[in-house]
């Protein structure tokens, strides 16, 4: 009789070497999705705590811009001792603005839809006991071994769309599709028996997926230090979020000032256009 069972300490050791790596991956890819997840809610708190005064902030922005421009087309219409085109000026002002009030639009959208997740997520965490938060991540992790695409370049049809079902129930935090998911898994797929392939597809599978491990290492580290993670630990300090409001009503203040002071140097400007125009 001839067995042909391969023995070779080699091949033991890649094989337990790639079954961590699946599982160090499958950590991090569980951590990349963690802060996707985690990347509304911090822009809701973080809109929350300063969104409203840099809102505020925003509107004087324009109102001093559309302003200085006014006082400047005025002054050039004196310096040049011309009649000023009211209709005209009226219109540029317009087109000057008009870049602001999208961003305005853009910060009222985001301080609605902040207030209305801040709403949704409080409700939801009420509901939701460390136990289930604790079973909905392991739970996760245990399908992404199973399931993720790099993790099983050679997988079916439904086992890739199976995964996507997975991450959209991720995402939206639903314990109960995972577990269904899950169940399905195990009634589609029978369990693996252990690969013949050869010391060398070894090598190159975990090369492979170590450059991806690499990869993945490299997106959590530009996630990290984008907007709104920068922010991560300061929306939580009571301290941080006050000094933030302060320096944002100081910045207020000045701007208002501003204002104050163009609008009484327009209303000169105005009848002294007014006085050339008469004469």
């Amino acid at each position: 009789m001839n067995n042909q069972i391969d023995i070779s300490p080699r091949k033991q050791q890649l094989k337990a070497e790639y079954d961590l790596l699946q599982k160090q991956y499958a950590d991090l890819v569980t951590e990349r999705d963690d802060l996707d997840v985690e990347r509304p809610r911090l822009e809701a708190l973080y809109m929350e705590t300063v969104g409203q005064l840099q809102y505020e902030m925003l509107m004087l922005q324009k109102d001093v811009a559309k302003l200085r421009q006014y006082r400047d087309m005025l002054q050039a219409c004196i310096n040049r001792g011309e009649q000023p085109d009211w209709d005209g000026m009226e219109i540029k002002l317009k087109l000057i603005v008009e870049e602001i009030d999208e961003k305005l639009k853009q910060e009222e959208e985001k301080l609605k839809q902040a207030r209305e997740f801040i709403r949704h997520e409080m409700e939801e965490e009420e509901h939701r006991s460390d136990a289930e938060k604790l079973e909905l991540k392991t739970l996760y992790k245990r399908l992404v071994h199973r399931l993720h695409p790099d993790l099983h370049p050679d997988q079916t049809e439904w086992e890739r769309n199976l995964f996507l079902k997975v991450q959209e129930a991720y995402f939206k935090r639903d314990l109960e599709k995972l577990r269904q998911l899950e169940q399905e898994l195990e009634a589609g797929i029978p369990s693996g028996s252990a690969s013949d392939d050869t010391i060398e597809v070894w090598e190159e599978r975990i090369a492979k997926l170590r450059a991806r491990i690499a990869a993945i290492q490299d997106e959590i580290k530009q996630i990290l230090s984008s907007f709104p993670f920068t922010y991560r630990d300061k929306v939580y300090d009571a301290e941080w979020v006050a000094a933030r409001k302060e320096e944002l009503l100081v910045q207020k203040a000045h701007l208002i000032l501003e204002k104050e002071r163009l609008e009484k140097i327009i209303v000169i400007l105005e009848d002294q256009c007014r006085g050339q125009s008469d004469s």
